[in-house]
């Protein structure tokens, strides 16, 4: 609480945060003479986690305590059976999540040094704990960081040759979870933050995770030496190889985890290491597949290498894969009970009659012999579960699809329909899988709308909504409406039959009752002039009105005095009826003229 305030810290925290460290060492320390604790572990778990907090903070006040603070971890870091003390798992994150962090105490800004010496000892320690561990095996690794085995011991032991060195252990189960430890404690110094840039030994790791994962499982424990290449030490016990066997799966599982916790770490710099990375997964799923844990710990490294380098698989690869994806399947199908009928498949033979039963059989022995019972409980992990689910789509985005096999297509899709995954299902409709014969298999599409009709991203696919694209034809609304009202015009000209004129502008004509329209919708009232209007031999007396034509905007219609005249030949109306004005006195003086010529005629008769 006071970090922040720097007068507080100078007032209140560096008095007293030395006095703190002081007393809760005293406390936790005073047991190391003997082996039953005297506090209990709880209090020591939140004496690690308190010191883990502050010591990033105040790395100057915790430097003399440094080698206080390895001497009270050193027996909860890589905790042994021969211990005689039960570690909770929270206790051993928290005791090697302070060690680690032990680096920033270091003066000058050497903290990076310090973590790469740590990181460096560490794999020389888990190498000299493997060299006792792996006697019964004659290893054919060659290391390519120059680290050279030591001759093995007479005795399965190891550890206690210092003061700060870890607590001894003897036998190959203790050696097994010692090699485990440091295995996890390896991983703790690639899951926190450094104060300075540091150098990470990456050769040396790898190498010794070669090591460790080059150590196959054989089949059958009866076969000696001849089980996929493996030479055994003829030196060692069936006792103590047997230990072996049984332990090697841990082992698989802390190496692979340190492979996904440097993924992790480096990100994007990891795809230098996913190629040998890779190599190593699928050389050793055969031997750890039985185990859940390795399967979980199999998966996560396979998801994070196939998005480094899933695209750049060759054909070679697929076959290697096959295992790993029928695995993932087969986790993801699994079911939680499994019933079977064990009374008609142990009673009944072949041809379909029960055993030992004659054809005069009554009807309570038959029924007994058919019930379904329920002889196994499957108990699914998951955390396993979940593996399975973010890998499963990643073997039809991440790999190219012309190097699987139809049938492995086949069997992604329907455990992804089955599992409800909707993730692989999207991925098998972007990704299409095309035969050798050139056909393209059958989108699950189908099952994909059915499962998710509702989401977004399925609605996407259904119906893309895809913007307008201008062409010749296409006319916005308002411009369709007015040219609409052009051709009506242009066809009201040309076919002057039936022309619809407002009451307020003609009220001299009155239609007849035959004639009169009805009353349009938007329209108003209109009228309907007779057809015989227009006829050239049918004098025109009163008031002409040009046709008009009443636009209409939406759903409102023009109101009293609202007239819209878009005929682009409409002329004024007092024009009009000046020109038929004159039309009519043409006509008289004409009438005049003719029966002038017609009296002069008969006077001159």
């Amino acid at each position: 609480m006071t970090y922040e305030y720097q007068t507080l810290v100078r007032e209140i925290t560096a008095p007293t945060l030395p006095t703190f460290v002081s007393a809760c060492l005293n406390l936790i320390s005073s047991k190391q003479s003997s082996k039953a604790p005297d506090v209990p572990l709880s209090l020591e778990e939140s004496v690690f986690r308190s010191f883990a907090i502050l010591l990033p903070r105040h790395t100057t006040i915790f430097r003399p305590f440094v080698s206080q603070l390895r001497l009270v971890t050193r027996s909860y870091v890589a905790p042994t059976m021969s211990d005689d003390i039960f570690v909770s798992a929270s206790l051993k994150e928290s005791a090697r999540r302070l060690v680690v962090i032990l680096h920033l105490t270091a003066a000058k800004n050497a903290g990076g040094e310090e973590w790469s010496k740590g990181v460096r000892n560490l794999v020389r320690d888990i190498h000299l704990t493997a060299d006792c561990v792996f006697r019964a095996v004659i290893e054919d690794w060659e290391s390519t960081a120059g680290y050279v085995s030591d001759p093995v011991n007479l005795g399965l032991n190891g550890g206690g040759k210092g003061d700060e060195d870890l607590p001894p252990w003897a036998g190959i189960y203790a050696g097994v979870e010692r090699l485990v430890g440091l295995l996890e404690t390896l991983m703790e110094y690639f899951r926190g933050g450094t104060s300075a840039p540091v150098t990470i030994p990456l050769g040396p790791i790898m190498d010794m995770i070669t090591r460790l994962l080059s150590i196959a499982i054989p089949p059958s424990s009866e076969i000696p030496s001849s089980s996929r290449g493996i030479r055994l030490n003829p030196a060692i016990d069936r006792e103590e190889r047997d230990g072996l066997w049984s332990g090697m799966p841990e082992i698989y599982v802390a190496a692979l985890r340190l492979i996904s916790t440097i993924a992790e770490r480096l990100e994007e710099n990891f795809v230098s290491l996913a190629q040998g990375s890779f190599d190593q997964l699928v050389w050793v799923f055969p031997f750890g597949r039985h185990s859940p844990e390795f399967r979980l710990a199999a998966y996560d490294v396979a998801a994070k290498v196939l998005m480094h380098i899933g695209h750049s698989l060759g054909r070679g690869h697929a076959g290697k894969l096959t295992l790993i994806i029928r695995s993932c399947c087969q986790d993801l199908v699994a079911v939680d009970l499994d019933f079977k009928n064990v009374g008609t498949t142990n009673a009944t033979n072949k041809t379909g009659h029960v055993k030992g039963v004659s054809s005069n059989h009554n009807a309570d022995s038959f029924l007994r012999a058919t019930v379904g019972i329920v002889t196994e409980v499957s108990l699914v992990d998951e955390n396993l579960v979940y593996g399975a689910r973010e890998l499963l789509p990643l073997f039809l985005s991440h790999y190219p699809q012309q190097f699987l096999d139809i049938s492995l297509r086949s069997l992604i899709e329907r455990t992804a329909i089955l599992s409800h995954n909707k993730n692989a299902m999207l991925a098998s409709i972007l990704n299409p899988f095309v035969g050798k014969n050139g056909r393209a298999m059958t989108s699950i599409l189908p099952h994909l709308t059915r499962e998710f009709g509702g989401d977004d991203i399925v609605e996407i696919l259904l119906r893309p909504r895809m913007p307008l694209l201008p062409a010749a034809v296409a006319r916005l609304p308002l411009n369709d409406a007015v040219n609409n009202e052009d051709f009506e015009d242009e066809y009201t000209h040309h076919h002057p039959k039936q022309v619809t004129i407002p009451d307020e502008i003609t009220p001299a004509i009155a239609p007849s009752h035959q004639d009169a329209a009805p009353e349009q919708s938007r329209l108003g009232p209109a009228l309907t002039i007779p057809s015989s209007y227009n006829q050239p031999d049918q004098p025109i007396f009163g008031t002409y009105a040009p046709p008009l034509s009443i636009s209409t905007f939406g759903d409102r219609s023009l109101g009293d005095g609202e007239v819209s005249v878009d005929h682009p030949l409409s002329l004024n109306t007092n024009q009009d009826v000046a020109m038929l004005e004159g039309d009519e006195s043409s006509d008289d003086e004409s009438v005049h003229l003719a029966m002038q010529l017609d009296t002069e005629s008969d006077s001159d008769g």
